[in-house]
């Protein structure tokens, strides 16, 4: 075990027993350690303190029980954190590290996974473990963070900066929110003074993307409001295309697209009237749209499962018709049934009559039945009824909407008050009744249909064909970074520490001289933290204490420093000595040596070159090929190969296609 995390300092418990911590507070100063220090290593060790840990071989574990809540029923999560050495990764150089931006970065010696696992996955862990979780091999806690769809899963190296690789919510079957996930690993960022953190959003909900519809609605992705801006995009997407592609995309005006969809269809247009109906304030823009529809959704409460039949929800009038209310439910079942057995297609009219002809004989009770159900829930379904465009007949459609409809009608005239009273948004007339359920539906099909749809269907220069090719923009925008603790400040060179006792000194290195390697990017500063009595020489061995400590090609660093070694570094800053300063950002500025340099000779072999017609030169994480003859590599979206296509055995680019000379005596 490395010395930057001390496992004998908490006291050995029993099997068994172990202390319980609220998610809630989890990660913030206090809750538990005090991590109130410049330096990411040391908050994590006093984090690491309180866990329970358990390890042998190479990789090690802490584990964390947190209180989700207490009532009704009490809730736990396990929170593990996996330390993993650079002697058990597969690879050497981080590919989330090239992808988000930071290609030029030094190799770290060890990663931190903070794991939340899923029900599934914690499953797996265990069978793994052949059902006892009591000892973990180093085989099985590398399969655990390899395991995908844990509830949270994210990671730091031991510099500082790390990336965020996967949150799942209720949608995913966790007991806890997304947003509840993003709080507690937002808290830890914080509260351990991490330096960056990456992510590929990848977040979705309903088939949307977040990262369109957000942007869209409110010109950030679903991440944003945790502080991610744009990192690096795909496909050759730059910040200045992505920002001007939400642009563009924002400020389409609702009134030109609805002129341009009311000749594509009918029912766009009148969803738009709908929500212009709803809203108090006018919807200009596609953005307002969907800032609205997101609003509104989140302010209606959500819908219940219906399972009982007297919650049953039938608007047929039958006071004034010839029939009795038991020979219409009656027919309605009948009907029900009818279209439950084609499993949710849609079939004429004609042939739902014929078949429920054959259960009810009363032809007049029929046709005033279908005429009745037309777009009306009844029970757990909703009956739909549209016009054929081409058959020009009506035609019907069962669809279970179990888990979208509000547990009585009650609950729903109750509704329609709170919006009277302007603490909700539910249209008041019968006709307009509209659930939280059915907000989701609209945004959906708007989504489809308007920001997805740039397959050219009104010409290239349709409105929608650019709309679209702005949304493919956006979505090849998939990096995104936050920064947490980066010491800009020039006037934090030197920090007092502990009541004063102990200084902590900001510094980083450079090469004494010029080295081979001048592609690698030299580390940021870190705090070294001496006591007030301590010598420059004493700060220099600390300094390369760290950052051997730290980074994989530093290992055998051996710092230079011509300064008066055995002056104070107190009387140095106090005195305004200029020597302890020698970079604007930086309290001190060391050379280096380095008796052996650590180089990933290997990676460098493997190197690509890329040269994609989309304009991206360096490998961003998306499909590949490369062409057998010049050996470039590129996009295979940009080539024409789809993504649900095999790459092709034999590929030649566009280039070596047009100077390939053709060979008649070849088949």
């Amino acid at each position: 075990m490395s010395n930057l995390i001390r496992t004998d300092l908490p006291k050995k418990r029993k099997r068994g027993e172990s202390r319980v911590f609220r998610l809630k507070t989890f990660g913030e100063t206090g809750h538990p350690a005090e991590m109130n220090q410049f330096s990411f290593r040391d908050n994590l060790g006093k984090l690491l303190e309180f866990g329970h840990f358990e390890s042998s071989g190479l990789m090690g574990s802490w584990s964390f029980q947190l209180e989700v809540h207490r009532h009704p029923n009490p809730l736990y999560v396990l929170l593990f954190v996996v330390e993993e050495p650079i002697e058990a990764s597969l690879n050497l150089r981080c590919n989330h590290c090239q992808y988000v931006g930071w290609r030029n970065h030094m190799i770290c010696n060890k990663k931190y996974h903070f794991v939340i696992p899923s029900k599934e996955t914690m499953a797996a862990f265990l069978k793994l473990e052949g059902g006892i979780c009591a000892s973990p091999e180093k085989e099985s806690l590398s399969h655990l963070v390899e395991l995908q769809g844990h509830v949270l899963h994210g990671f730091f190296h031991s510099n500082g900066f790390g990336h965020l690789l996967s949150i799942n919510g209720i949608e995913s079957g966790s007991d806890l929110t997304g947003h509840q996930v993003m709080e507690l690993w937002d808290r830890l960022c914080s509260g351990l003074k991490a330096r960056k953190i990456g992510l590929n959003d990848a977040s979705h909900t309903k088939g949307m993307e977040l990262r369109l519809l957000h942007g869209v609605a409110k010109g950030e992705p679903w991440f944003g409001r945790w502080g991610y801006r744009f990192g690096s995009g795909t496909y050759g997407v730059t910040q200045k295309i992505y920002e001007k592609a939400l642009e563009s995309v924002r400020n389409v005006p609702l009134w030109l697209l609805n002129n341009h969809l009311t000749s594509l269809n009918r029912e766009t247009p009148i969803l738009l009237s709908r929500y212009q109906t709803l809203s108090t304030e006018p919807l200009i823009t596609l953005s307002d749209l969907f800032m609205f529809m997101l609003h509104l959704h989140s302010r209606l409460p959500r819908d219940s499962y219906m399972n009982n039949s007297r919650n049953q929800i039938i608007s047929i009038d039958s006071t004034n018709c010839r029939w009795s209310q038991k020979r219409i439910q009656m027919a309605i079942k009948v009907v029900i049934e009818s279209l439950k057995r084609v499993e949710c297609r849609w079939i004429s009219r004609q042939e739902v009559r014929d078949a429920a002809r054959n259960y009810i004989g009363d032809t007049g009770l029929l046709d005033f039945v279908l005429k009745s159900l037309g777009n009306q829930v009844v029970g757990n379904y909703l009956v739909r009824r549209s016009l054929n465009p081409v058959k020009k007949v009506l035609e019907y459609c069962l669809e279970d909407i179990s888990n979208l409809l509000p547990s009585s009608n009650h609950e729903l005239t109750t509704l329609q008050n709170q919006y009277q009273m302007g603490k909700t948004t539910t249209a008041t007339n019968g006709h307009n009744k509209i659930t939280r359920g059915q907000v989701m539906k609209d945004m959906v099909y708007f989504y489809r249909h308007i920001l997805m749809d740039y397959k050219g269907v009104l010409g290239p220069i349709g409105i929608l064909n650019q709309i679209g090719m702005a949304s493919r923009a956006i979505l090849d925008a998939k990096y995104f970074i936050k920064e947490y603790h980066y010491v800009r400040d020039t006037s934090m060179k030197t920090i007092q520490l502990d009541g004063g006792g102990k200084l902590g000194i900001f510094c980083t290195i450079a090469w004494k001289s010029h080295h081979h390697n001048n592609d690698i990017k030299m580390p940021p500063q870190e705090c070294i933290v001496v006591s007030k009595s301590a010598t420059m020489s004493e700060l220099c061995r600390e300094a390369e204490r760290v950052f051997r400590e730290i980074y994989w090609e530093l290992r055998d660093v051996v710092v230079d420093n011509q300064r008066e070694m055995t002056t104070r570094v107190d009387e140095m800053a106090l005195n305004g000595n200029k020597g302890l300063v020698l970079d604007g950002n930086v309290g001190v500025m060391m050379n280096i040596e380095v008796m052996k340099y650590y180089d990933d000779e290997d990676s460098k072999k493997k190197d690509k070159r890329i040269e994609c017609e989309c304009g991206a030169k360096e490998d961003d994480g998306e499909r590949m090929v490369c062409c057998d003859i010049c050996e470039v590599w590129q996009h295979t979206r940009c080539v024409g190969v789809q993504h649900n296509e095999e790459v092709p055995r034999i590929f030649l680019c566009q280039s070596c296609d047009q100077h390939l000379i053709p060979l008649s005596f070849l088949p």
